[in-house]
């Protein structure tokens, strides 16, 4: 018998508990394991003994880059302890495929559903690892077989509800696990209604996944109306203390109006629940946004990446007017929706104009303006990637172990004050952010509430000796006991 357990570093991972029902509804047993805190030998050693304790007899592993360094701790511990098969999933397995096979047995590239069942079931019936199963890497000595990715599933519909067993989900709490109970979940339930994005900005990992999956079906695909209600209905019956839904669409206007009027009735009739969702302003329609308000729509992330319409077209692919941004903004507090805007920072195509286009921007959204962002993140396999190591700005730096992060601290200019360095994470960086550090600076300033527009508008029109003296002085002691507008809608 096969059992399987599913290991993520987030509380709210759909993936894993999809994955997990997906498996438990043909017929195989399966355990997730949630370890949203830091790993230390105390509990290592106590999800070694979970593990032992279920007879558990693969593992599997979601993780995204900043995730590498816990995934490598878990799965050198399993190896050692129990010397059983580890599969590693998620978004950093698509980056870099090759670096997480120096510790993984195997990798499931793409969507796992149908790759992870064939996997167990072979396993099951033949009591070893088959190595040619679609979109699985596999390590073998020296070598590693790559094979091709299976089409993409249209029909989102047959795959069952996310796993909330009770009974085969642990969470990491000190140096133990304990059962999952509704407060691990802090009132929230999170969801998906489509896979896929309608747009492919050049630095994102939609460019690159576009790419991987040519010709392999359709890209966007949706569930129906009917299965979004019936999952967040039965989320509802669960648990009892809701307070919120968060659609993690990559673009949750990319529908029809027809689905939005459908979705405002039963929405409003049967879940009632403010909600929260991720748009990008290529996709912003006030009739649709107006529909979503009106049934429980409180909160927004909007991507704007850059006021610099030139950065957007020319570097980003993004074909959206700081105009029709600008009535995006003004719309959106009319309906009294709660917007966060992220910001791309340090992109060595912009120039400390390109940066002010930014600011001008902000400044023409209505108050208070809440700002999050990080520098740019050079994934392999974009169009962008590509141009910057064409045009010298990123080199293929030497295979070593690198756990740093890029979505961490250190790596958000709001969270630094302007000072963030671009990450050296997959690439080698050989260009200097240094000249528009005062000016990122400044668009950290947003971030702030009640920090006047005025001052904003004077420090960002030029940067002089005592204009940049005067503006430390500023920071220093104007901020003293604001708040910073926290950056809660990104994992």
């Amino acid at each position: 018998m096969v059992r399987m357990a599913l290991i993520s570093f987030l509380t709210n991972s759909i993936n894993t508990r999809l994955l997990s029902s997906y498996l438990k509804e043909n017929g195989f047993e399966a355990t997730c394991y949630f370890c949203p805190v830091p790993f230390n030998a105390q509990n290592i050693q106590a999800l070694v003994e979970h593990l032992r304790d279920r007879r558990i007899s693969l593992v599997g592993i979601s993780l995204v880059t900043d995730d590498y360094y816990s995934a490598v701790v878990v799965t050198d511990a399993v190896k050692k302890e129990l010397g059983i098969p580890v599969i590693w999933g998620g978004a950093h397995v698509n980056v870099r495929p090759d670096e997480c096979l120096r510790h993984a047995d195997m990798i499931c590239r793409g969507e796992g559903e149908e790759a992870l069942l064939e996997l167990v079931r072979k396993m099951a019936e033949t009591g070893a690892i088959d190595t040619s199963i679609k979109n699985i890497w596999f390590k073998d000595n020296d070598a590693v077989i790559q094979n091709e990715l299976r089409g993409l599933e249209e029909n989102l519909d047959k795959y069952p509800f996310p796993d909330f067993d009770v009974g085969s989900q642990f969470v990491m709490e000190g140096s133990g696990f304990i059962p999952l109970n509704e407060k691990h979940l802090k009132g929230e339930y999170s969801i998906m209604t489509s896979r896929g994005c309608p747009y492919s900005c050049r630095y994102c990992y939609n460019n690159y996944r576009r790419q991987h999956y040519m010709g392999k079906g359709k890209y966007l695909r949706a569930r129906t109306i009917d299965n979004v209600i019936e999952e967040l209905s039965q989320a509802k019956q669960v648990f009892k203390n809701l307070r919120t839904i968060n659609f993690w669409d990559d673009s949750f206007v990319a529908r029809s109006m027809k689905d939005f009027e459908t979705f405002n009735v039963r929405y409003r009739a049967e879940i009632n629940l403010p909600f929260f969702a991720l748009i990008e302003p290529m996709a912003f329609n006030h009739s649709k946004i107006k529909l979503l308000r009106d049934c429980g729509l409180s909160h927004l992330q909007v991507g704007i990446q850059t006021g610099s319409e030139r950065i957007n077209r020319e570097i980003y692919n993004r074909q959206v007017s700081n105009k029709n941004v600008i009535e995006m903004a003004r719309t959106l507090k009319e309906l009294g929706i709660t917007v966060i805007y992220d910001i791309i920072f340090n992109n060595p195509y912009e120039t400390q104009e390109d940066v002010r286009e930014t600011i001008k921007l902000l400044l023409s959204f209505p108050k208070p303006i809440n700002v999050q962002g990080y520098n740019l993140i050079f994934y392999p396999g974009t169009a962008l990637t590509e141009r910057a190591l064409k045009d010298g700005y990123i080199s293929v730096k030497s295979e070593v172990e690198d756990f740093s992060t890029i979505e961490g601290k250190a790596d958000s200019p709001i969270a630094m004050q302007g000072s963030a360095k671009v990450s050296s994470r997959f690439y080698s960086i050989n260009y200097s952010s240094k000249d528009k550090e005062y000016l990122n600076t400044v668009i950290t300033q947003f971030a702030y509430r009640f920090v006047p527009h005025t001052l904003i508008r004077f420090f960002s029109s030029s940067e002089t000796p005592l204009k940049r003296a005067f503006f430390k002085v500023f920071i220093r002691f104007y901020q003293t006991g604001m708040k910073l507008v926290a950056p809660v809608y990104t994992r």
